[in-house]
């Protein structure tokens, strides 16, 4: 060991150097198990000792593992209150997402978005993610709001009549889980599309089946519609596919909405919503992909676009395992002509459901469902 000593040191202080010239070779071993004992390699009965001392106990309910919550945690904490720090937050409960915070010039310009990954796995999930959020966030910040599949922003509207208007609010619904008004927002979007035939005794129960092999033989006599409402020239009959296009003509006049049945091959109806698109549709149109092609509206087309979109909580908790047109169907009560969704008790049904195609949705409170069918004709 080198003495830092003065030249004129005394004997004394010499032999004082002298005394401590090995303490740092015999301690050294020590001070190195200390991080090996507490981080590297601690001891069981210590873990929930050092989770306290590190504080990460408001992190135990999100991490089940007490030495991955060590291990993890304390990363964690060097990042919290960063973007980084919220991606890893999330990834302790098994989500990802891209946080978006707010333009400056907003009053609410700590009021962040999370836009996820995917539609939560379950609604107990949104306990999970709120709670690591607001863990994860600075103190100043607050999560507004949670997103994937279905997002409407408000409307900018400042500074106009328009300000006070329903324009100025974004989709989504606030949960009493994730405390109310005063939590976030969630607001999710699924899709589910399929491709459907109606067969002959489907559309002899409509009262729209016209007998032929689609040659293009047909007469204004064989049409199930009063000759007024013949659109079509005889030119026109007499074209192949004439006899599918007059029958996708005449189902588009009715009012139809979408039933979900909790089993697939019929089961307990859970509830119906009209649909907001039901008509005659062309190929390589523009205006909605369904069944891995895009459709537009046409008088000439030979299938039928039928949409539906449920509103958060429609059906809530209930597990759908089919759906099905219900054509004709309107509201039991005279009062409600305009209802967009019907429970079982509230809905009228001339016609047997048609249409049948099985689903996998499980509903919830949360989450917007867009059904869309290509309904085409045996």
């Amino acid at each position: 060991m080198t003495s830092l000593l003065p030249t004129n040191a005394t004997p004394l202080e010499s032999a004082l150097d002298l005394t401590g010239a090995d303490v740092a070779d015999r301690i050294a071993p020590g001070i190195d198990a200390v991080p090996g004992f507490k981080i590297v390699n601690p001891q069981p009965a210590m873990a929930p000792w050092l989770v306290y001392e590190y504080g990460l106990g408001a992190l135990s309910p999100y991490v089940a593992n007490v030495f991955d919550l060590l291990d993890e945690g304390i990363a964690w904490e060097r990042l919290r209150g960063t973007h980084a720090g919220m991606a890893r937050g999330l990834g302790f409960v098994g989500y990802s997402a891209e946080l978006v915070d707010p333009p400056a010039r907003r009053l609410a310009w700590a009021d962040y978005q999370l836009d996820l990954d995917r539609v939560r796995d379950s609604e107990t999930d949104l306990v999970r993610i709120a709670g690591i959020a607001g863990l994860s966030q600075p103190a100043r910040s607050k999560f507004r709001r949670g997103v994937h599949g279905y997002d409407v922003p408000a409307a900018e509207a400042s500074w106009t009549r328009l300000s006070g208007s329903i324009v100025g609010d974004d989709s989504g619904v606030h949960v009493q889980s994730t405390g109310g008004k005063a939590g976030p927002k969630w607001s999710y979007g699924r899709s589910h599309e399929a491709e459907v035939t109606l067969s002959q005794a489907e559309l002899e129960a409509l009262g729209i089946w016209i007998a032929g092999g689609g040659a293009g033989d047909l007469s204004w006599a064989d049409l199930p519609i009063a000759w007024s409402a013949i659109a079509d020239s005889w030119q026109d009959l007499g074209s192949a596919g004439a006899r599918v296009r007059q029958m996708a003509a005449a189902l588009a006049t009715f009012p139809v909405y979408l039933g979900f049945y909790t089993g697939s091959g019929g089961g307990t109806l859970i509830g119906a919503r009209r649909c907001r698109t039901f008509a005659q549709v062309q190929p390589n149109g523009a205006t909605w992909e369904i069944a891995g092609q895009s459709w537009a509206p046409g008088a000439g087309g030979e299938a039928l676009a039928a949409i539906a979109l449920t509103g958060f909580g429609d059906g809530a908790t209930k597990w759908a395992r089919s759906v099905a047109l219900l054509v004709g169907a309107a509201p039991l009560d005279p009062l409600s002509p305009g209802k967009l969704w019907l429970g079982p008790g509230e809905i009228q049904t001339p016609f047997p459901p048609v249409g049948r195609t099985p689903v996998d949705i499980r509903m919830g409170e949360t989450v917007r469902e867009r059904v869309a069918l290509l309904v085409r004709f045996t």
